[in-house]
């Protein structure tokens, strides 16, 4: 896959880039010579050949490239891979696309990349009767695409929920903290007890945000019984701050013959705190974050017990491999799954274990969103003119300052000092995404940046990749998808 995408973002996309140049050149300027044309269209043929021979039905690197050229600069190498790969990898693609988008600003692609995962999250685990029955009915067909595992489902609904908080949009930040809930606690056919504390405690900050009180408390209570490092923050507090540390966790496979999915923890950063500085001068308030979710526990966990792979019910079945005949079967049953399980794989199976037989193993679905982090810290606080309280009379406590409504204060500057125990680390971090669109602002940042990673999500298998796109039906589901993309 690395390949293509580099042919298609590079030298291919150079070679077409330099040859539309000059046909465009040509019409520009008249009158077209014959000779010449028919040179320009020979060649535009033959390239259309080699790319055909290469990429099989497309989309080839023009189209690729003319897709993205309408997108930020920064973005458009997630762009390509999101209009590459079609429906197999949708979702893990706008997760990343999202992610990347929040860190840099583009508010706007973010929202509209996290709600494509969020919409196809939302298809297979409807919690609503119907839906269950009839993404029952499609199971097989739908397991074919990337739907990710439940830290990394409820990952794009905590984005997506900050996104709602920057907007001062509180009843849909908590509908998706809820959800993000949700998606921790199943996973296949199993259903397990929340412990991602951090879920609830949003849920309450959105609550507290909205002007219900009682929600927010019921929320803030519940957290803590998960998480006792999570308070209950000051009622008028009204800036929210998160910052994201390290690298979160990988996947790896284990078994003897690869066939279980296990969790890593993320590559050992130094960073294991952070200290928040809002303002400046004699305003100046700065405090330490508190930890408040664990990315590698949430992965390696269900319903707060650890797991050893979430394939354990398949080791027994590809344990009789010895013969040629169960080598067959289960790299047939392997494709099969990794395309999606469809039955129609399997049964014409034949024909793709000729071309892939001797490179195609039993190995677990490794893909993963890659630019998750480590673990979140949590802060609250009030910023603000503040309101004056009353005076307290003589043995009673001081009335409650009164909370601020929107465009009665703004955001401070913010600045965000990475820490090693006590020791500060040089560190800077991305910039914050700070705002206070209504009632409330929040301040979101990130330790290490997801802009280094590559455009291509890790884990993806180039062969089947391929395949897919020379079998009519999928094809014809991720022209689909591309054309609503464009």
């Amino acid at each position: 896959m690395k390949t293509i995408h580099r042919l298609a973002t590079g030298i291919a996309a150079f070679s077409l880039l330099s040859l539309a140049s000059a046909v465009v050149a040509q019409d520009a300027a008249a009158p077209v010579d014959p000779a010449a044309a028919k040179a320009a269209a020979k060649a535009r043929a033959k390239q259309v050949a080699a790319w055909k021979a290469q990429y099989g039905p497309g989309p080839y690197p023009d189209e690729v490239e003319t897709f993205a050229q309408g997108r930020q600069e920064e973005l458009r190498g997630y762009y390509r891979v999101l209009y590459y790969d079609g429906e197999h990898n949708a979702v893990l693609n706008y997760e990343r696309l999202g992610l990347l988008s929040m860190e840099l600003g583009y508010y706007g692609d973010a929202e509209k990349a996290f709600d494509g995962a969020l919409d196809r999250i939302e298809a297979f685990y409807n919690k609503d009767k119907q839906a269950e029955k009839a993404t029952s009915a499609t199971r097989l067909e739908v397991n074919k695409d990337f739907k990710g595992e439940p830290y990394e489902r409820a990952m794009a609904y905590y984005y997506r929920g900050l996104l709602y908080l920057r907007k001062g949009d509180y009843d849909n930040a908590r509908a998706s903290f809820k959800a993000a809930e949700y998606q921790d606690t199943v996973s296949g056919e199993e259903s397990f007890q929340s412990d991602f504390a951090l879920l609830t405690y949003l849920q309450g900050w959105a609550s507290q945000c909205a002007g219900d009180g009682s929600q927010a408390a019921d929320a803030f209570e519940q957290a803590a019984k998960i998480d006792p490092r999570l308070k209950v923050p000051g009622p008028n507090d009204n800036v929210l701050v998160l910052t994201e540390l390290g690298i979160g966790p990988v996947k790896a496979t284990d078994g003897q013959y690869q066939e279980k999915l296990v969790f890593r923890p993320g590559a050992a950063m130094p960073e294991n705190g952070a200290i928040v500085t809002l303002g400046a001068g004699k305003t100046t308030r700065a405090w330490p974050l508190t930890p408040a979710a664990d990315i590698y526990t949430q992965a390696s966990t269900r319903g707060g017990r650890a797991i050893d792979g979430i394939l354990d019910g398949k080791a027994q079945f590809k344990s009789g491999l010895e013969t040629t005949s169960a080598l067959a079967t289960t790299v047939g049953s392997s494709f099969a799954q990794q395309m999606g399980g469809n039955a129609l794989y399997a049964q014409g199976i034949g024909a793709a274990l000729s071309m892939f037989s001797k490179s195609v193993r039993p190995t677990a679905d490794t893909r993963m969103w890659d630019g998750l982090p480590s673990s979140i810290m949590v802060g609250t606080t009030r910023w603000g003119a503040a309101a004056p309280a009353a005076a307290a009379g003589k043995g009673k406590k001081p009335a409650p300052k009164a909370s601020l409504s929107a465009g009665e204060w703004s955001m401070p500057s913010v600045s965000m000092t990475y820490r090693q125990d006590d020791n500060a680390l040089d560190l800077t971090g991305t910039k914050p995404m700070a705002a206070s669109a209504g009632k409330c602002g929040i301040v979101w940042a990130r330790s290490r940046s997801v802009a280094s990673l590559p455009s291509e999500a890790p884990g993806n298998n180039a062969k089947i990749a391929l395949a897919r796109k020379r079998d009519k039906d999928v094809w014809a589901k991720d022209e689909a998808f591309r054309a609503k993309l464009r």
